[in-house]
């Protein structure tokens, strides 16, 4: 198999679509059933209108058998994808019971955010198959660390241990993530971190975190986030959105088969619990909504000192 290595493989590629942010990268080559090889492109999505959303991040745009690599071309696909959500959202709206195939294409935040940028969306893509356009926006690209043949994955600091310093736990929001909020707020932050602690398998959430890509630099911050410590773990969470998060450290020893065995596509947006309980059964209150906690088996947190 050859790989394709030139300078425009390893750019980094970012556009803005109204409040879409898209960023594209080469993400190494992946065979092909006949022999031949594929060019395959990760990338992520932010949204400034909803800071709530994490970013959703892919690698599974996918050239056509024996093209060169071309991160434009890659960040041309993307937005073709995002418009064929978009136009799936829209449909959808008109024809209730319809099932639009496109419709899941990405999170449901990232279909909503693509019907509302539709338009940017198409000037966009005008714009990236007439780049020598009088009306086109110039754009700096960054040039990638360089890839070594036969180690693309270094390139994303796969092969590095650990790939970030924290790993999700467990995400809740909604009337879940509101009874979290309400634990905390009569009880303090260290019950609602011994609850969500339940969540936490040891080996087994690990691995779940690196198959799906849920690990960070930084614990996520978006306006009113607040945040708590106790150990290894950091709960994060906004208590008008009832959003929480449970984060953890990674441990200093990298698992068995690392990187080889963890390079699934994420299909589901960062932070999405990777555990969750069955919904809470809400209980009747006065003024102020409260939420209920489904029990939960109680559980031994792991040892600090996970090994795997």
């Amino acid at each position: 198999m050859n790989d394709h290595h030139s300078s425009s493989a390893r750019n980094l590629v970012t556009r803005q679509a109204g409040s879409l942010h898209l960023a594209v990268r080469h993400d190494g080559t992946t065979p092909d059933e006949h022999g031949g090889y594929r060019q395959r492109y990760a990338y992520r999505i932010t949204d400034a209108t909803n800071p709530a959303a994490q970013p959703h991040d892919g690698r599974d745009i996918y050239s056509g058998v024996g093209a060169e690599a071309d991160t434009t071309g890659g960040m041309s696909d993307l937005v073709a994808y995002l418009s064929a959500a978009g136009d799936a959202y829209q449909h959808q709206m008109s024809h209730p019971l319809s099932a639009p195939e496109n419709l899941n294409l990405f999170p449901a935040w990232v279909t909503e955010a693509a019907y509302l940028n539709s338009d940017e969306l198409t000037a966009l893509a005008d714009e990236l198959e007439h780049p020598d356009s009088p009306d086109s926006v110039e754009h700096s690209t960054v040039e990638a660390p360089p890839v070594t043949p036969g180690d693309q994955d270094t390139a994303q600091n796969w092969a590095a241990w650990p790939p970030g310093r924290y790993y999700s736990v467990v995400f809740l929001q909604d009337t879940e993530g509101h009874a979290v909020v309400d634990l905390l707020q009569e009880q303090g932050t260290q019950a609602a971190i011994d609850h969500l602690a339940q969540w936490d398998y040891g080996s087994e959430t690990l691995e779940a975190a690196l198959f799906n890509q849920d690990y960070y630099a930084d614990v996520p911050h978006y306006p009113g986030t607040r945040e708590a410590t106790d150990g290894p773990y950091v709960l994060s969470y906004q208590p008008g959105l009832g959003t929480v998060q449970l984060l953890r450290e990674f441990p200093a020893q990298a698992p068995d088969g690392w990187p080889n065995r963890y390079t699934g596509v994420n299909d589901q947006a960062p932070g999405t619990a990777v555990a969750r309980a069955d919904a809470p059964r809400a209980t009747p209150s006065g003024a102020a909504p409260r939420h209920a906690l489904d029990p939960e088996p109680p559980r031994t947190r792991p040892d600090d000192g996970l090994s795997l």
